[in-house]
Parts: C-alpha cells; sequence; structure tokens
C-alpha cells in the first residue's frame, strides 16, 4: 500500500450515481458469505493484451473491459482459512475477476534455496476456485540476499538472485498464475531500502527488473511481467513521482523488459487538486511509453482506495471515489485491470489510517456501501 500522505489519483467525473446507488441500498443489507461457502471451478485467465472496445456496466458501475479485483496486501498471508474464505466469496460475490497476491520472497526463502510454499499454495488455490485471475507481486528480499546493514525493503545485493526466485515462482505455478508483478512501489524509498538507495532507485530497480524478466519468459509460455507498481508521489528526498522513475527507467534501459507497466493512482480524498496533479503525471508516463515505442503496452492501476478511518472518507464517499475511478479506468483505452485497495478493514481501530481501508468489509465482516453496491450490479448482469 502507498503512502496516505502521497494518495492522489487520476479521474474525472463521467457520470453521476448518487441517487440511483441510493436508490438501491433501500432493500437493506446484503448476506455475508459464511466459512462454509461452497467453492466454485476456477476460470481462465485474462491476458492483459485484452483490447477495451466497450465497457462492462450495469447501472452506476462502469469497469474496465480489462476487468477489475482486489489488493490486499501482506495480511492476505495472514488470515484464518474460514477468513480467507469469506473475504474471496465477498470479492467473488462482488463481480470481481481479479487478486493481487504478495508474493512474500523472505518469508518463503527464509534460507538460500529452502522454500515454504504452504500459506501461499492456500491463497492460490482459494483464489481460482473462485474463479480469479491472479497478479503475483514479488516483494521482500529475505536477509541472505540484501546487503550488510541493509534495510528489510532493500532490494537483493545481486539482482540475479531476485531472477531466480522469480523463475521458481513461476515454474512451480505454471499454469496457475501467468502474470507477475515486479517488486511494489519502488519510487518510495521506504518501499525500497531508505536513504541507502534512493538516489538510483530508478537504475537498481531497471537491474532487478531485466533479469527477472528474462527468467520469467524463459520458464512460462507468455507471461505477463508488469513492472513499476509505482506509487502517486512527488519528486524529493525520500520519493520519485511516476513519470520521472518511469524516464530514467527508460534511460537505464527497461525499454523491452516488460509486457505492462503498474501506477497506484490514490487520490486521498479525492480533491479536484489531487486529481489534476496525478491526472497529469499518469498523461506524463502514458507519452513517455509512447515516445519508447511501448503505445502497444496496456497501464494496470494496481492499487487504489481510501481509508475510512475518522480523518478520512466517508463509507459512502469511498464508495462514490472508488465506483469514479473504476469508470475513469474504463474511459481510457490503455488502461488494463484496476485493483482496489483493500477487500477488508484489517483491524478494528477508527484512529488508525492504515486499518481502515477495506472498501468491501468492515473488520468485522459487515457490507460496506461498495459491496452492496457492486453486488447489485452483478446480480444484474448475470441474472
Amino acid at each position: 500500500m502507498t503512502q496516505v500522505s502521497l494518495s492522489q489519483a487520476p479521474t474525472r467525473r463521467a457520470w453521476c450515481c448518487g441517487i440511483v446507488v441510493a436508490a438501491l441500498l433501500l432493500s437493506g443489507p446484503l448476506p455475508i458469505p459464511s466459512p462454509a461457502a461452497a467453492d466454485g471451478p476456477g476460470r481462465p485467465g485474462v491476458s492483459s493484451e485484452t483490447e477495451q472496445s466497450s465497457r462492462r456496466t450495469s447501472g452506476p458501475v462502469v469497469v474496465p473491459d480489462a476487468g477489475f479485483g482486489f489488493a490486499d496486501g501482506m495480511s492476505i498471508l495472514s488470515l484464518t482459512p474460514s477468513a480467507l474464505e469469506r473475504q474471496l466469496t465477498a470479492v467473488e460475490r462482488a463481480g470481481a475477476t481479479w487478486l493481487r497476491v504478495p508474493v512474500n520472497w523472505s518469508q518463503i526463502e527464509q534460507r538460500r534455496g529452502r522454500f515454504q510454499w504452504t500459506v501461499l499454495d492456500r491463497v492460490v488455490r482459494k483464489a481460482r476456485r473462485h474463479g480469479l485471475s491472479i497478479l503475483a507481486n514479488i516483494s521482500q528480499a529475505p536477509r541472505w540476499s540484501r546487503a550488510l546493514l541493509s534495510e528489510s525493503s532493500a532490494p537483493p545485493q545481486d539482482p540475479s538472485t531476485y531472477a531466480r526466485f522469480s523463475a521458481t515462482v513461476a515454474k512451480r505455478y505454471r499454469g496457475k498464475i501467468k502474470h507477475w508483478e515486479i517488486w511494489n512501489e519502488p519510487n518510495l524509498n521506504g518501499f525500497f531500502g531508505g536513504v541507502r538507495t534512493h538516489a538510483s532507485a530508478p537504475e537498481l530497480y531497471t537491474r532487478l527488473l531485466e533479469p527477472a524478466y528474462r527468467a520469467i519468459h524463459r520458464v512460462q509460455k507468455r507471461p505477463v511481467v508488469v513492472a513499476g507498481a509505482l506509487a502517486a508521489a512527488t519528486s524529493s528526498s525520500s520519493s520519485y513521482s511516476m513519470s520521472a522513475f518511469v524516464r530514467r527507467m527508460y534511460d537505464a534501459g527497461a525499454r523491452g523488459s516488460f509486457d505492462a507497466l503498474a501506477l497506484h493512482p490514490y487520490i486521498g480524498s479525492g480533491t479536484d487538486d489531487t486529481r489534476r496533479r496525478v491526472n497529469a503525471d499518469v498523461r506524463r508516463v502514458r507519452r513517455l511509453m509512447v515516445e519508447h515505442r511501448n503505445k502497444q503496452l496496456p497501464i494496470w492501476w494496481t492499487e487504489l482506495g481510501h481509508s475510512t478511518w475518522v480523518g478520512g472518507v466517508s463509507p459512502q464517499r469511498q464508495r462514490s471515489l472508488i465506483l469514479e475511478q473504476l469508470a475513469a479506468g474504463a474511459d481510457r483505452a490503455y488502461v488494463g485491470p484496476v485493483f482496489v485497495y483493500a477487500i477488508r478493514d484489517n483491524g478494528a481501530s477508527r484512529a488508525d489510517v492504515s486499518q481502515n481501508f477495506g472498501s468491501l468489509l468492515s473488520h468485522d465482516f459487515e457490507p460496506k456501501p461498495l459491496y452492496r453496491t457492486l453486488r447489485r450490479a452483478h446480480r444484474a448482469r448475470t441474472d
């Protein structure tokens, strides 16, 4: 998840749904899936190269043709089986087709060459049973791979170790996962080694990306390697704007080492100023891709969301902003899948901003307004 102070994003008001949504909610709450809900058969993955010739729409809900899904951060790896089942049932009933799953390298390979797959296997198996295509986000280098005294968020000292691990994961889940995202928010120094690595972060990231891209493509047939996962930041002593980071990636030779580019267009409370700022930065990223002959590649929005903590937005405002951003993605032909952070509040404290990003469910599994709206729209579309 990106830092809240940097949460800005592109979008525009292409439609108005307040009255329609309010009418939909009058029929009362929806049942929340229980842990005993039956699993359905898995569906094949959706390629990132799907062209958007039309929107999928039902009532006030408009989403990209490439679909939408949810990202839940590292917390999804620590859920009990029943909690995981309830969350993924809610995702499926909301009409989502994607799940962004963290691949925590530091947990899986704590000792070099010795792997622990149990937790990730369970999440992947459950997601597929709910018909969800998986975007696997590979990050968190183990201590043995990092430089001495480096921060826990630092990249590995030797990029080939990350490439080898990426190939190992891609080979293990061949036929189950074909979409791979390289690291998370490397344009924030808090997610990519701190002050020690910040000055050269775009170049270090490109050194990580290139061998990982080749390694994944060697072990899978036509995988989709997604680069970037960049936060909606401004350039400073601790961060890079998305476009500044992408420009230096290209200068370092990143072209040809990714199949899609990922951005995290958070817009905070959704003020016009934040919309304009991040929308402009997204346009700059797109222009860079066109200038470097990558016009055919999509931009995935792999995180966006809004916290309903006491200093944030209301659950109703959260719903409106997320629906607005889904529609904004549908309005841009180059945007691939859109991922909302997160599924469920990961804590009960309303005073903690990070605990209240759940967009479908509260911490005690009560449905939020967005879940009700998406659920009804999905039922209307499938009945």
